[in-house]
């Protein structure tokens, strides 16, 4: 019995936390809040090809997917102060990626 215990409770602690993917390990998040909904950015502003992943936090159902993937590219730009690059962003309402373009670098 203790060890489902102690899942539940692990469970419950990391649903409040993101977990970027391999490329943004070691990469802290920036949180930015759009219409009451928070997502972490990830970016990668020093390499050539600029890149940024976005992870929504929390739950979101099915009508408001397509609001979240418009405010995942908002919430890229302005954590990074770059511009989306158009036709880059993949991924789903969950997790994005996308390549940027930042001026000035």
């Amino acid at each position: 019995m203790k060890p489902v215990v102690l899942l539940c409770l692990v469970a419950l602690i990391g649903s409040g936390c993101s977990s970027p993917g391999h490329a943004y390990f070691g990469v802290a998040p920036r949180s930015v809040e759009i219409d009451g909904r928070r997502y972490d950015v990830y970016a990668r502003l020093d390499r050539l090809r600029p890149e940024v992943q976005v992870i929504r936090m929390g739950y979101a159902r099915r009508p408001e997917h397509i609001a979240i993937l418009e405010a995942m590219v908002q919430a890229a730009e302005q954590a990074t102060g770059c511009s989306v690059i158009a036709g880059s962003a993949v991924g789903d309402s969950g997790v994005m990626n996308a390549r940027l373009s930042c001026s000035g670098g």
